[in-house]
């Protein structure tokens, strides 16, 4: 019989043995949301990866492998955000910065709530905007409640201030395709400190090769522009209007 392949979750822990869960947490969804990149954040990987060994960069390649894996037996779910509030920070840490995970089950609730694919634009983008996105969860369940050609139109707009829920939403919403403009910000203030758009989201009809090119690509990790906060800002005006 074949032996059962190590998950995510058992070869990230054995690099806790060496080192402080959250920070091995951390490494890893910033180097998965580099690799899915295409070359667009190679410095930030450069740079982080200088605080790990050869054969614990390895390990975080497997570990990788398989999320990958994982993800796809069990699609548009959350596999990040669970272990990250599980394992990576103390009850403590949640309680003081207001973190929680919502269930898939409520996730997939309220988008069928609020979507109903007959009431959306037959062409054209579609905006999405999420103030605090967390790990993505949200998104996830909004895009498997659209059709597969509504889903390509969408382009959200991804809001966190933990900048490890930023690289955990980057990795979900590019492995299933949802094009994606991540921001590491606060909603309330409208304090951005670093913003990376996905390859789903970036100039989609150029080939890829031609798409890490184009100056959005070459801008990953910067603030946004003061032509894109004025627009993010009207767009949580208007999310207040209808919500609030």
């Amino acid at each position: 019989m074949k032996a059962k392949s190590p998950d995510f979750r058992t070869l990230l822990k054995r690099l806790s043995h060496h080192h402080d869960a959250r920070s091995v947490f951390d490494a890893f969804v910033c180097f998965a949301a580099c690799a899915l990149a295409a070359g667009t954040r190679e410095a930030e990987y450069l740079e982080a990866a200088k605080r790990w060994e050869k054969p614990e960069l390895e390990l975080f390649a497997e570990a990788f492998g398989a999320l990958v894996a994982e993800m796809e037996s069990r699609p548009f779910e959350d596999l990040l955000g669970p272990h990250y509030m599980e394992c990576a920070v103390s009850h403590k840490g949640q309680q003081w910065n207001g973190e929680f995970h919502t269930p898939k089950c409520i996730c997939d609730l309220m988008a069928r709530m609020l979507v109903n694919p007959s009431d959306l634009p037959a062409e054209g983008p579609i905006t999405v905007c999420e103030p605090a996105c967390g790990a993505g969860a949200m998104i996830l369940s909004l895009a498997q409640a659209c059709p597969p050609e509504v889903r390509h139109r969408l382009r959200v707009t991804a809001i966190d201030v933990n900048r490890t829920a930023c690289h955990m939403a980057f990795v979900n919403t590019t492995l299933w395709g949802i094009p994606t403009r991540v921001i590491h910000g606060n909603a309330l203030s409208m304090e951005c400190w670093a913003a990376w758009s996905n390859l789903h989201y970036l100039t989609p009809w150029l080939p890829q090769a031609l798409r890490v090119e184009t100056p959005e690509a070459k801008a990953q990790g910067k603030p946004p522009s003061p032509v894109e906060m004025e627009r993010l800002k009207t767009a949580l005006v208007q999310q207040e209007l209808v919500f609030g």
